[in-house]
């Protein structure tokens, strides 16, 4: 049976490959593809060893991170003993994410704790034993060394001094461990996506993944999603307070536009930069390095080294600045979705 509704406004929401999008053809969009997978599935927690205490976790690996991301259950604030959930994001090469998702529930599990649960790692030196690619001038070379050891002590020092095992000390911590899998285990190619032209069509407003789609390492794609949904619902209203048809004049879904493009390409632009920041560090294969422009592997791993080392210094940086630190927090917790 058929039936034709009708409504002054249509909202596409219907994720990232919108029916309502396709259906019209007036929304082309930009897309690249990351030549990732990500393996998302729900663990129960071993509440033995360490609990989320409402942080999430990140660990970076050299194919991709791994996220531990904490859930809401009703059941921990009456009893104790509920068990804790948390959700797991593993982005990683499709040949190792498909080796993940053939793994039995007890397998995934000892494998997740074996990458996930480990303290900090140390850099290594920017420079080999050889002197290799250094000025064959003794001085230059002793200097260089000793601004090696210098940064990377200091980054290591500085890394070990805010790390702790104990969860009532408010500093980077051990993740807790996994103790079993609750439900399936999933995979799904990771893209970016944004519309090249804007947001809106006459009587029809795209919002979340139907307009743009983000690497989920940032963890800001829900983030973007739930701005987009927080300004639209304000123009709305604006327009039903004032007696006005929201979706028969431009007055409110240009405004719409406008907000949601400048802040949708933003995150998306953000969101990709640190994807291709941290996903040179330690593999040879890293698409960001062009290995044949370089004189030989060596180099690539000095390369790498220099990023890791930079990427590290600038997370402890931030971690030791509060108020910076702070800032980054509230803008990633999509503190304020009206700005």
């Amino acid at each position: 049976e058929e039936c034709t509704l009708s409504a002054d406004l249509l909202v596409a929401a219907d994720g990232a490959n919108s029916f309502v999008r396709r259906a019209l053809g007036s929304f082309p969009m930009i897309t690249h593809s990351y030549d990732r997978k990500a393996v998302t599935c729900t663990v129960e927690l071993d509440v033995r060893k360490g609990d989320m205490a409402k942080t999430a976790f990140q660990r970076f690996l050299p194919y991709g991170p791994i996220a531990l991301l904490p859930v809401w259950n009703s059941l921990n604030n009456a009893d104790e003993d509920a068990p804790t959930y948390a959700n797991v994001v593993w982005s990683t090469t499709p040949s190792e994410a498909n080796h993940l998702l053939s793994l039995s529930g007890a397998e995934f599990i000892t494998t997740l704790n074996h990458h996930l649960c480990q303290g900090p790692n140390v850099n290594p030196p920017l420079l080999n034993n050889n002197n290799q690619g250094m000025p064959h001038i003794p001085i230059i070379g002793t200097i260089a060394k000793e601004m090696d050891s210098l940064l990377r002590t200091a980054n290591t020092a500085l890394t070990m001094g805010t790390w702790t095992e104990s969860p009532s000390r408010n500093y980077f911590r051990m993740p807790p461990a996994s103790a079993k899998v609750v439900g399936p285990i999933m995979g799904f190619d990771l893209k970016l996506s944004h519309v090249q032209q804007g947001y809106t069509a006459p009587r029809v407003a795209l919002v979340g993944d139907a307009a743009h789609t983000v690497h989920p390492m940032a963890g800001q794609g829900l983030n973007l999603g739930m701005g987009d949904v927080y300004s639209l619902s304000v123009l709305i209203k604006e327009a039903i307070d004032s007696g006005m048809d929201v979706g028969g004049t431009g007055l409110f879904l240009d405004r719409y536009n406008q907000e949601r493009m400048v802040k949708g390409l933003g995150t998306v632009g953000g969101v990709h930069g640190l994807h291709e920041l941290f996903r040179c560090s330690g593999s040879k294969s890293s698409p960001s390095i062009n290995v044949t422009a370089l004189n030989s592997g060596e180099n690539v791993n000095t390369i790498e080294s220099i990023v890791g080392l930079g990427r590290s210094l600038g997370m402890n940086v931030v971690n030791g600045l509060g108020p910076l630190r702070r800032a980054f927090a509230e803008a990633a917790a999509g503190a304020a979705f009206s700005r």
